[in-house]
């Protein structure tokens, strides 16, 4: 229930804001503005009212929302009165760049709101980053990633020639299996050595990425305790803070990663033993019960871990490069979904996959930083050149500007209509690829 609420209320934020923006264009070059709904009304509205010459309302699907503008053919398909000539408060009445700036209203907002939260995150919690020279146990890599030619242990040093001093886990994912990566030079032992990556591997990975246990590269992080999470087994069984984890039974554990939580998992419900490090030489076995969650109920220390705080000024710039990072980051795995060698298209997802990316529990840290990046996935999205979006919009209105001549009405219905249809189609596959993996 508490990511279902987060879901809405972030979603009702962005809708809100990205119809606010074709709103406001709209408005500012004299158009009517019809309806501005959040969600869609189709057949009822939960709640509706109008003001001036605007109906506000909200509808019950939360699929989008819509603004309706005089003299433009947009969701609802209502193209009555547009074979009469242009009136001066119909948006088909405005020359072509006006139009343009209207249909890219919703995607800048999207982007400047994003740039604004990420921003106000920095200002108000700051930032904490793990600097490559303190992951001095070098870097863990699953199935996927050792296919590539990376062995556990390998130091990331630089990609294609850019050295890497702060390790940013999403950057190097995206730059080696989205962006075209061709050469990674990673300190293995005493050696450099330069892993030269092949595409054809590269879309391999991306095509099966579900099959591969764990996460693709995991920096060596010891696993010492730092917190304890309420009701914890381990400090019930006498963990205190400090205590370094060093086997769960017989299974050893150099670094926590992907793999000790799944062992943990496999064995929910069960008593374990676990060995510890105190201090400098003292070894210590506590055994206990898990949960049915498979947790030991401890948060690793972040050893290695630094904290960055910004000022006001500095967290507005430092906020647009976060922006523009995520942007380049989405973007890179845009183009593997509509690359059909990659496969990327088995692994979209609809309402339930972003659902389950806000926590269980109320987080605004969290809540914050999910709505900032789905923000920037809804502008993104927005701007692909398909009818019925934005950009397919957008790219009518250069077309326009190029050519000096109006589209006609017989070839926008149409282009709507083919639209229409592939949007909904690409909603059904999408949300429909996540009622199959329930069941998987």
């Amino acid at each position: 229930m508490i990511q279902f609420l987060q879901l809405i209320l972030s979603l009702a934020i962005l809708v809100v804001l990205h119809e606010f923006g074709h709103y406001i264009t709209a408005k500012f070059f004299g158009c009517r503005v019809e309806k501005f709904y959040l969600f869609m009304d189709w057949k009822f509205a939960l709640f509706k009212k109008k003001i001036g010459e605007t109906e506000f309302g909200v509808g019950w699907l939360p699929l989008g929302g819509y603004v309706k503008i005089a003299g433009f053919v947009d969701e609802s398909m209502d193209d009555e009165g547009l074979e009469s000539p242009p009136q001066p408060w119909e948006l088909r009445s405005k020359p072509a760049w006006q139009r343009l700036i209207v249909m890219l209203g919703g995607i800048i907002v999207n982007i400047l709101l994003a740039w604004f939260i990420y921003s106000m995150i920095l200002f108000s919690w700051g930032e904490s980053y793990l600097p490559v020279e303190n992951i001095r146990d070098g870097f863990s890599f699953n199935e996927g990633f050792e296919k590539l030619g990376f062995v556990d242990g390998d130091q990331l040093l630089s990609i294609d020639g850019v050295d890497l001093f702060e390790y940013d886990g999403q950057m190097v994912v995206s730059s080696i299996l989205f962006d075209g990566a061709k050469n990674v030079v990673v300190k293995r032992g005493d050696k450099i050595v330069s892993v030269q990556i092949d595409p054809d591997s590269v879309n391999n990975i991306i095509n099966n990425i579900q099959i591969y246990s764990g996460a693709l590269i995991t920096p060596n992080i010891r696993w010492v305790v730092g917190e304890f999470l309420p009701n914890s087994v381990g400090e019930r069984a006498g963990l205190i803070k400090n205590d370094r984890i060093i086997a769960i039974n017989d299974f050893k554990v150099d670094f926590f990663t992907s793999d000790v939580t799944s062992y943990l998992q496999s064995l929910a419900g069960q008593q374990i033993t676990l060995t510890i490090e105190r201090g400098s030489d003292w070894i210590k076995e506590l055994d206990m019960v898990l949960g049915e969650d498979g947790m030991v109920g401890v948060v690793p220390s972040r050893v290695g871990y630094e904290r960055r705080s910004y000022s006001f000024l500095k967290a507005i710039p430092a906020g647009f490069k976060k922006t523009q990072n995520t942007i380049a980051i989405y973007w890179g795995q845009v183009k593997t979904i509509f690359n059909p060698k990659t496969g990327g298209y088995k692994h979209v997802g609809g309402v339930i996959s972003i659902g389950k990316l806000f926590p269980g529990e109320w987080n605004w840290l969290h809540f914050w930083s999910m709505t900032a990046f789905l923000s920037i996935i809804l502008g993104v999205m927005n701007l692909l050149p398909i009818p019925a979006l934005d950009g397919g919009h957008a790219l009518i209105a250069v077309l326009e500007m190029l050519s000096r001549r109006k589209i006609p009405l017989k070839v926008l219905m149409p282009l709507q209509v083919v639209g229409m249809i592939l949007l909904f189609a690409i909603l059904i596959y999408a949300n429909g690829m996540d009622v199959i993996r329930l069941f998987n």
